[in-house]
């Protein structure tokens, strides 16, 4: 008799989450270092033991070209191959929908870690997902928006990005480009044609603040994308004269240095919400709002309005005096900085490790330990 190994599947649906996926894989190999794991690979998960099934931003395109069958069917034929013991989807999306209905078809279980903002559930028949997913691990304590209406059962875990930004310790001494001067950190969000959208949006603001503030103003950009390009493009739509720094990633040490952070919707205002920094979250007007209205990732989280939103279509007057309140001793900064204190209990850490626990024990590999509660900040 021959015994395979336990394999498993792993793809996410950003590259944003694809570092939480990364996260869990290094966790599980930790405790099961025979585990074999599959799947589709991002930045992050490439640099792990995943063998790669596929590329995240190749199988993105491939669906964007030639649609989910044969966009899909390289990945599905090597999955029916060597089927896995089970799946996990890291965040939901029209492709993982699609996943997790051939997973099904197939008998494989599907876990989801579940870190979706709403617009990235836009094309899924929401009736067939809990038919779909076996179970769920929640970094929000009742369950997101998605997990409510599609009634999937799921597990607390905690805030994966409590752990990550408890590990930033950093002074601004210990980098070159910076000065004493007020930091404002921007992370244009998105990605392909949004976030193109968002570079001139993120030129003015950058151009509006140092006409009014003496502070410094650096942009980070996001591993994934071609950094020479993308700093020519929000160059092309600023002024000769205004200095603008731009720096490859390195988005956690700059917010946790930062006086104000303005930021796309995504899990940027979770890691800037727990670094206690004052933000506005800039979405596209095409984007989706949860049921309560809410665009940003913390605020669905969270179920109130921590952070403030706006559209990229905003009228920069408005925008420009909201941002001086934040970054003057105003009433409205002082009564932000006062929330980010009070909501600090909402993000608890521990989550990879009990992300890790209830994989390996719905997976029959093991008890489930009792670790699995997750742990209050200290």
């Amino acid at each position: 008799m021959s015994v395979k190994r336990p394999t498993f599947f792993i793809s996410s649906r950003s590259h944003s989450a694809d570092l939480l996926a990364s996260e869990l894989v290094l966790t599980i190999c930790d405790q099961f270092p025979k585990t074999e794991i599959v799947g589709v690979v991002g930045n992050w998960t490439s640099k792990t033991r995943v063998m790669a099934l596929a590329e995240l931003d190749n199988m993105q395109d491939a669906v964007k070209a030639l649609g989910f069958d044969d966009g899909l069917k390289p990945l599905k034929e090597s999955l029916t191959a060597n089927q896995p013991l089970f799946a996990v989807l890291v965040g939901y999306s029209a492709i993982h929908h699609d996943l997790a209905g051939y997973f099904k078809a197939h008998e494989i279980p599907v876990i989801l870690y579940e870190v979706t903002p709403q617009q990235g559930l836009q094309g899924i028949d929401m009736k067939e997902v809990p038919d779909r997913i076996k179970t769920a691990l929640s970094i929000h304590k009742s369950g997101s928006t998605f997990l409510r209406a599609s009634k999937i059962p799921f597990q607390y875990i905690g805030t994966p990005f409590r752990d990550r930004i408890s590990k930033v310790l950093v002074k601004i001494s210990d980098f070159d480009f910076l000065n004493d001067k007020p930091l404002v950190s921007l992370f244009p969000g998105g990605y392909g044609d949004v976030l193109d959208k968002m570079l001139p949006r993120f030129g003015e603001f950058a151009e509006g603040i140092l006409k009014t503030h003496d502070c410094q103003i650096v942009v980070s950009l996001r591993e994934e994308r071609d950094f020479d390009s993308l700093v020519a493009k929000m160059k092309s739509t600023l002024p000769l004269t205004t200095k603008v720094k731009f720096v490859l990633g390195m988005h956690l040490e700059l917010l946790s240095l930062s006086r104000l952070a303005i930021t796309g919707v995504g899990a940027i205002t979770m890691e800037a919400a727990i670094a206690g920094v004052p933000t506005i979250a800039v979405f596209d007007k095409t984007d989706v709002a949860d049921e309560a209205g809410y665009h940003c990732l913390v605020n669905q989280s969270l179920g109130q309005p921590l952070f403030l939103e706006f559209p990229n279509s905003q009228a920069m007057p408005g925008l420009l005096q909201s941002i001086t309140q934040l970054i003057q001793d105003s009433p409205e900064r002082k009564d932000l900085i006062q929330k980010l204190s009070e909501i600090q209990s909402e993000f608890q850490g521990s989550a990879t490790d009990n992300a890790a626990d209830i994989i390996i024990h719905e997976a029959g590999l093991r008890v489930k330990k009792t670790r699995n509660t997750p742990v209050p900040p200290a």
